[in-house]
């Protein structure tokens, strides 16, 4: 029988097998208990019911809520930042109304066009990252049965060389930090370790060995007036930082009470805009054809090295890198550094000077 009453709980139990998975659920009365059997039947000669929690209809806007909270405690600070964004700005706005189930691959294909009449590419896949992540997720949840995402291909995204300042306005700029002390400090870093701006902000001076000459990228847990902060890919690694960044830190001065490398006057961290914005004041004073932001510091860094000769594994040691192609990319800004790689090779001198030995004898002869 599907429907009985279950003698120790009082209650009235539905049992019903739908092909090879078993329901059971227990219910206040025998009227409901027969019910659900119905609609059960009913779901799987539909088709509509594979034996899993029957998916619920969830609003985009609403789900797109309780991931945010989710993912930022999963991500690190910067990143949160970046996919807060997207949602707010590009998925909610176009997204928003519709139920998660209604999401479907036609609906993002319309996305996809839409953003990309706007955006470069690379900002369109990016937004179509943080969605399929956010599926992934609904899946997980059972709101979802599938990704509408594994069937959208992403927009080709032309290989272009991160921008990077030469070593005149790299120098340039730091003379125009001059008079900030925490801007030449954090700009001196960027340019001398490659940091992430996160990095660099959440910097501690327990951070920074000068005897070794090393700055370290740890997290931090909270207590003692340190704000908790996470390294993204959870890479924690060891910088070797040159004499002139030394020189640089040596001379910092301290808060009394605050442990941060760079803080405000009370002792806190700055926060990404505070530097964004006092760079392009520097940028301004110095003069430079070239729009300043925080990470362009780091891409100087990377391009450097690798014009610089040093090897990939090593500069994706230094930038704290997952993937290598990550660091490829600064390759194509150095092409100095290939020519003089052909330029070691010395196959061709001694078969010029046996063709001229030749030549000379056909002439004689």
């Amino acid at each position: 029988m599907a429907v009985r009453k279950d003698e120790k709980s009082g209650k009235w139990l539905c049992d019903v097998w739908i092909g090879v998975h078993r329901i059971r659920r227990l219910l206040p009365d025998k009227r409901t208990a027969e019910l659900l059997e119905k609609d059960l039947k009913l779901k799987e000669a539909r088709g509509e019911y594979l034996g899993i929690r029957e998916v619920k209809a969830v609003r985009f806007e609403e789900f797109s809520r309780d991931y945010l909270k989710y993912v930022e405690t999963n991500l690190s600070p910067g990143r949160y930042v970046q996919v807060e964004q997207i949602n707010r700005t590009a998925l909610v706005p176009f997204f928003g109304p519709w139920n998660l189930k209604e999401v479907s691959p036609r609906r993002v294909e319309d996305f996809k066009t839409e953003q990309a009449r706007a955006l470069k590419a690379s900002t369109v896949n990016e937004h179509l990252s943080v969605l399929s992540a956010m599926f992934n997720l609904a899946i997980q949840w059972e709101h979802v049965r599938d990704n509408p995402l594994r069937q959208v291909k992403r927009l080709k995204v032309d290989k272009t060389e991160p921008p990077h300042l030469s070593t005149e306005q790299a120098n340039a700029l730091l003379d125009a930090c001059a008079q900030d002390r925490d801007l030449y400090t954090f700009t001196a870093l960027g340019l001398h370790t490659g940091m992430r701006v996160g990095e660099i902000l959440n910097l501690t001076w327990s951070d920074v060995d000068l005897s070794r000459l090393v700055v370290k990228v740890r997290p931090k847990a909270e207590g003692e007036g340190v704000k908790a902060w996470r390294v993204k890919n959870g890479e924690i690694r060891d910088i070797p930082i040159s004499g002139f960044l030394s020189f640089v830190l040596a001379r910092h001065p301290r808060h009394i009470a605050s442990p941060y490398v760079l803080h405000h006057p009370d002792g806190g961290p700055y926060n990404r805009e505070a530097m964004r914005l006092a760079l392009e004041k520097a940028e301004g004073r110095g003069g430079l054809s070239v729009h300043v932001h925080p990470h362009l510091l780091r891409h100087t860094f990377g391009t450097a090295l690798a014009a610089a000769g040093v090897d990939v594994v090593t500069i994706q040691r230094l930038m704290g890198h997952a993937d290598v192609k990550m660091t490829m990319r600064y390759l194509h800004a150095a092409p100095d550094r290939m020519r003089g790689a052909v330029e070691t090779l010395a196959f061709g001198r001694p078969v010029a000077q046996n063709l001229d030995s030749r030549e000379n004898e056909q002439s004689r002869g």
